[in-house]
């Protein structure tokens, strides 16, 4: 029975982190706020269900119009669409990471690579007439666009407030080293 509890134990600290249970009693939450981004979480996940289909249909329009793309416009979109495909998984990556753990450079490489690379290459090949876009890849994009548009949004304001928490929790640690570190020396002379 001892094994059953202690492996109930471990499961719901992996899956609820920060949760003491005691069996018996009423469970109790420890003293740290937690600044994941739910909103965000929603949106990585989806996103990344919705990934898979978006890279399959990605590669599917480009084989089918290949041969109709100029010899110029072939390399470029394969060259934006790979590229595209490796922002996207290392994005979602660093995405959850971060907003699971409340990293900072994780969340704020997330923001990032939104910001500067993902979006700007969605909008060019959503929007560029050169592409021979077909109507599969307007509907894809245009939801990829609105995933976008909502993690660059929920995403600054999630950004912002783990880094201003992270700053207070330096600070407050700070100001207890140095505390402990005056009353130390006090106590030597």
């Amino acid at each position: 029975m001892d094994t059953v509890k202690s492996a109930a134990r471990k499961v719901s600290e992996v899956v609820f982190p920060g949760m003491k249970l005691s069996y018996g009693h009423k469970f109790s939450i420890k003293s740290e706020e937690v600044l994941s981004s739910l909103p965000l979480q929603m949106c990585l996940y989806f996103n990344v269900n919705y990934s898979f289909l978006w890279i399959l249909i990605r590669i599917g329009c480009l084989v089918y119009k290949f041969h109709d793309l100029s010899q110029l416009y072939q390399i470029l979109l394969t060259t934006v669409i790979f590229v595209m495909i490796v922002v996207e998984i290392s994005r979602l990556y660093l995405g959850y990471i971060g907003n699971l753990t409340e990293k900072v450079p994780e969340l704020a490489g997330f923001w990032l690579l939104t910001l500067f690379l993902q979006f700007p290459l969605q909008c060019l090949c959503t929007f560029s007439t050169d592409f021979i876009i077909l109507s599969w890849e307007r509907l894809t994009d245009t939801i990829m666009m609105i995933f976008l548009l909502f993690e660059i949004f929920i995403g600054y304001f999630t950004v912002k407030a783990i880094t201003n928490h992270q700053a207070l929790k330096f600070k407050l640690q700070m100001m207890k080293y140095n505390a402990t570190s005056a009353s130390t020396e006090t106590s030597l002379e």
